[in-house]
């Protein structure tokens, strides 16, 4: 809605994350702020995304790779098919980590816009509090 709206803005340009700085693309935006111009300003960040994966694809070494996703199938067993190695067997294990006793707050670019993610670690491995800000219907809060 703001890049519709003529505010250049886009979290990947602000904030700096990831590889984003080291590929050549432009945020498209709209000064008319309406439909049209929202329709336009994705039209236009899908052929940016095509040229940000073109040059992700560029970027990448080549030389041989390792596929770390195999599995052994070759096992003869008897599996039904609600049995629970049948449904999990391709699932990794979780990572576990130590969160620290701070508060912690990261917004990511989404299509349809900020998408924020809040965390109170309280040194355990599972967040004291923790709240997801998703970019959908966050402009609809000031209506009744």
């Amino acid at each position: 809605m703001l890049r519709a709206s003529g505010i250049q803005w886009d979290l990947r340009k602000v904030d700096h994350y990831e590889c984003y700085d080291e590929l050549d693309w432009e945020i498209h935006w709209q000064k008319e702020g309406d439909s049209l111009a929202h329709y336009l300003v994705r039209i236009g960040e899908m052929t940016e995304s095509i040229k940000i994966i073109q040059q992700a694809l560029e970027g990448i070494p080549g030389g041989p790779y390792e596929n770390l996703e195999t599995r052994c199938f070759a096992r003869e067993r008897d599996l039904e098919w609600n049995d629970f190695e049948y449904r999990f067997i391709s699932k990794k294990p979780s990572p576990t980590f130590e969160l620290p006793k701070q508060e912690l707050y990261v917004r990511v670019e989404a299509p349809k816009g900020e998408l924020g993610i809040f965390l109170i670690g309280d040194q355990s491995g599972f967040p004291w509090r923790w709240k997801i800000r998703p970019p959908g219907f966050i402009n609809l809060q000031i209506l009744p």
